[in-house]
């Protein structure tokens, strides 16, 4: 074939590597990072720590809510940033607060040193750790976006699994103190460095487009315009849309349950007594049921990830709310080890669909374009929403004695939040 002006004829070489398979496993070692300030970690601190100080549970619960809150606002800002500098930047230092928070825990000798520590950091995992995946993953892929989707958050799991039995084997061995710090140095040693060398904005600034497409590669011209055909709306057309509302109501359902679930489960398990007064459940057994959760979620989530490529989000978004229902069902009768295992694996399975979904709806309706700018509007609502379900929790917990009421109202609120997904109809053109 001859050459022409501005045509190269294709060659053959050896297919090279997309760089988004790069910022994938980047995300999941930061998602990884990221595990320690979450829910099941932290229900595990509450025992020792409530114990040593004499707070009650609405008192250590407070500040995560607080942060979590402020988290919401501050995604208002930091979403429409990584739009439009990249992720790199403020991962590295959303890393280095995250390790020296932690840290700065294993110090704590006053209730407001407590309060100024979570509150800083609940608002960064809020601002940026549980955004960052649902905002850069769909900027490098749009076919494959699924299983990209599912395989970054592989880390968030393993971590989940990880750090709570890390956590209790050093309250078994040694002091609250110490596992704290030793939860900090582990985020910086995991993730400053890759966020800091491996994060990139866009594949369009490698000249390349979503799923590793060459915009200066002439035998590719199909995949080219496949890509660049897909609608993006900004902020203001997804706010004139129906979905918009559907969806951002059924992702704050889904944070009040999972969080109030999360950072009380451990907790719940524990305060199981018989007749006698005996404890019906180990601590053992109990983190045990914490970790099988995101140890079964991390298949389901890739199959989640690859039938998001096939059938409709939204079909698979729902069968996960109904499923989440039915497992709290479960573990409002769950006592003894048997069933605290079935409803680790049951609840580990239906987030293990739900939160690989949820991140892949936001960009299957509204596109890449402005995908941070418009979870970040969101993301108020959202993160308030996860404040209130551990505090709502402890609350309810503190007032009753029990914590019945509250996982009776959570698994209803599930089987609503899969009512408002079936309703959330797909934005069209027209709709902007």
């Amino acid at each position: 074939m001859q050459e022409t002006e501005g045509y190269r004829a294709p060659t053959r070489r050896r297919k090279r590597w997309y760089y988004g398979w790069t910022i994938v496993a980047v995300l999941s070692v930061i998602s990884f990072a990221g595990g320690v300030e979450t829910n099941p970690v932290l229900g595990v601190f509450q025992g020792p720590m409530t114990e040593e100080f004499g707070w009650t549970r609405f008192i250590y619960t407070m500040p995560m809510s607080i942060g979590s809150f402020m988290g919401g606002i501050a995604s208002l800002i930091v979403g429409p940033l990584m739009d439009r500098y990249g992720s790199r930047i403020i991962m590295t230092v959303a890393v280095a607060l995250m390790g020296l928070t932690f840290v700065l825990m294993g110090a704590v000798q006053e209730l407001w040193h407590h309060f100024a520590l979570q509150i800083l950091g609940r608002t960064v995992i809020a601002s940026t750790f549980f955004m960052v995946i649902g905002v850069v993953i769909p900027k490098w892929f749009i076919v494959m976006r699924g299983r990209a989707g599912a395989l970054a958050n592989l880390g968030q799991r393993l971590g989940q699994i990880g750090f709570p039995i890390m956590v209790e084997r050093i309250l078994t061995f040694g002091t609250w103190r110490s596992a704290w710090v030793a939860m900090g140095v582990t985020v910086w040693a995991s993730s400053l460095l890759p966020a800091l060398l491996f994060l990139r904005r866009t594949p369009e600034d490698h000249g390349l487009l979503p799923d590793g497409v060459d915009i200066r590669d002439a035998s590719q011209r199909r995949r080219v315009a496949a890509v660049q055909a897909e609608v993006s709306f900004d902020r203001r057309m997804a706010l004139r849309t129906p979905a918009f509302y559907l969806i951002a109501g059924a992702v704050s359902i889904q944070s009040f349950v999972t969080t109030s679930i999360h950072f009380h489960w451990f907790s719940y398990l524990t305060d199981l007594r018989g007749e006698s007064g005996e404890q019906l459940i180990s601590s053992a057994v109990a983190v045990a049921s914490v970790s099988l959760s995101p140890l079964i979620s991390m298949p389901v989530s890739i199959a989640a990830g690859v039938a998001a490529e096939r059938w409709p989000v939204q079909r698979l978004m729902a069968f996960s709310y109904f499923f989440m229902a039915l497992s709290i069902v479960v573990f409002l009768f769950t006592d003894t080890a048997l069933l605290s295992y079935v409803f680790g694996l049951l609840f580990g399975a239906s987030t293990g669909i739900l939160f690989t979904v949820m991140n892949i709806i936001w960009a299957d309706y509204f596109g890449r374009d402005s995908i941070g700018g418009i979870r970040g509007m969101v993301s108020p609502v959202h993160m308030l929403c996860n404040s209130l379900g551990p505090l709502t929790a402890a609350w309810s917990f503190d007032v009753t004695g029990s914590y019945f009421l509250i996982f009776v109202i959570s698994a209803v609120l599930s089987g609503v939040g899969g009512t408002l997904v079936l309703l959330a109809r797909r934005p069209l053109l027209t709709d902007r």
